[in-house]
């Protein structure tokens, strides 16, 4: 078959959701297809993934390009610049608050990607076009195309719910044309994919057209070298978090309430206890550990290149996962849960219990344990934790049902 990927996420750029297509561009042309993937060009930085690209193609272009360096940041700068007092708060309001030009809500830059990358791709026969968002904006491709040519295959591909996000509400003048828009994706599309189960029903609840759950995974390639040396034995106990955090809904305070307990009745002390963050500095977490008196335990390693991040998690005591319990996100399983799966470390999740799609995954593999947000809690467990050392006997039945080369292959097998 000759396939098109559109994704604003792919590498080299280092994040999560650039695994998720880079997996069915390696897979599917390992199989014999004929792939092609549409993304946005790419500036190159040394924590750039490290990954091949050999057997699909390619395509970016400029216009993308200038927009970035025209978009976010800058642009909100020079904006604020010129019109102080409302317009920092209107674009604060937006940009931070709503999710508008930040890939998650209506209007978002990448709209002037897709519009101007259509056509560059509407006019070749491809059998299949899966679009994966966020940001939404990839949408706008796979719906002319199939509007262009009918017989074209058409799935619809969502990490994140666009008009149900748990994150960000959008802004109220523009739902009505989300939701609009959202539809017209959805009924035109011949299958709708998302992540987990809980959010499978959410959409089949949205629309009559066929909606399956393909997760994210791990690619056992990805950890061939690592897994290969014997782990690290750490002098001091060590739990490391990885990935971003958004601070309104991944608390990390119940824990560190803990460990402050632990550090006041001596039971953990800087020479024999760490915590370690790696990852987007969006939140200052030193500053929250400071104020609950124990940044001596805490460190923060900056944002790294995946490499450097899974080397970390191998050799950790424990692996820090943290999300909040509210039925929005009951659906929702990130990309880093699976790496922590495959890696073997106990997971250690706070903020969650067994009802959501995360907790339930972790109690399936026996891959760690959900001590919700009672500081207690996690308090005895860490002291129990710290005085029994032992590897845990996951369920690597349930764990290997996530292989990303398994999960490429189910997209194709439902058409």
């Amino acid at each position: 078959m000759r396939i098109l990927i559109v994704s604003t996420y792919f590498p080299p750029a280092n994040s999560i959701a650039s695994l998720r297509p880079y997996s069915w561009a390696k897979w599917w042309s390992k199989a014999g297809h004929d792939v092609t993937v549409l993304t946005t060009e790419k500036e190159m930085r040394s924590n750039d993934f490290k990954l091949s690209c050999n057997g699909f193609k390619i395509l970016t272009g400029t216009v993308e390009n200038r927009l970035y360096k025209d978009t976010s940041f800058n642009f909100k700068r020079r904006v604020i610049k010129r019109f102080e007092s409302f317009l920092r708060f209107f674009f604060n309001d937006i940009l931070n608050g709503k999710g508008c030009f930040g890939t998650c809500r209506f209007p978002d830059f990448h709209d002037f990607w897709a519009k101007k990358s259509i056509n560059f791709v509407i006019n070749d026969n491809w059998d299949l076009v899966i679009s994966t968002g966020g940001p939404y904006s990839v949408h706008f491709v796979g719906y002319a195309i199939k509007k262009n040519n009918p017989s074209v295959k058409w799935i619809v591909d969502w990490r994140d719910l666009w008009t149900k996000n748990h994150l960000f509400e959008g802004f109220i003048l523009f739902r009505w044309y989300e939701r609009y828009l959202e539809k017209k994706f959805h009924n035109t599309a011949d299958l709708i994919t998302t992540v987990s189960e809980p959010l499978a029903e959410t959409l089949r609840t949205m629309t009559s057209t066929p909606v399956s759950t393909i997760t994210n995974g791990f690619d056992s390639d990805d950890f061939s070298d690592i897994v290969k040396r014997p782990r690290k034995t750490n002098k001091k106990f060590t739990i490391v978090y990885t990935g971003s955090i958004y601070r309104a809904y991944q608390n990390p305070v119940p824990l560190f309430e803990a460990l402050k307990n632990l550090k006041d009745k001596k039971i953990i002390t800087k020479n024999d206890f760490r915590i370690v963050f790696a990852g987007s500095p969006s939140t200052n977490m030193t500053e929250i550990a400071d104020s609950f008196g124990i940044s001596d335990l805490f460190s923060y390693a900056g944002f790294l290149p995946r490499e450097e991040v899974l080397k970390m998690q191998y050799d950790a005591d424990a692996l820090l996962f943290l999300e909040y319990n509210n039925p929005e996100v009951k659906g929702v399983l990130t990309g880093k849960l699976f790496e922590y799966l495959y890696l073997g470390r106990e997971i250690w999740s706070i903020g969650i219990d067994l009802n959501s799609s995360a907790g339930y995954l972790i109690k399936e593999s026996k891959a760690g344990i959900c001590l919700g947000t009672d500081p207690s809690k996690i308090e005895k467990y860490i002291a129990k934790a710290l005085k029994n050392r032992k590897e845990n006997k996951k369920n690597w039945k349930v764990i290997n049902k996530f292989n990303r080369k398994t999960l490429a292959m189910e997209i194709l097998n439902q058409l």
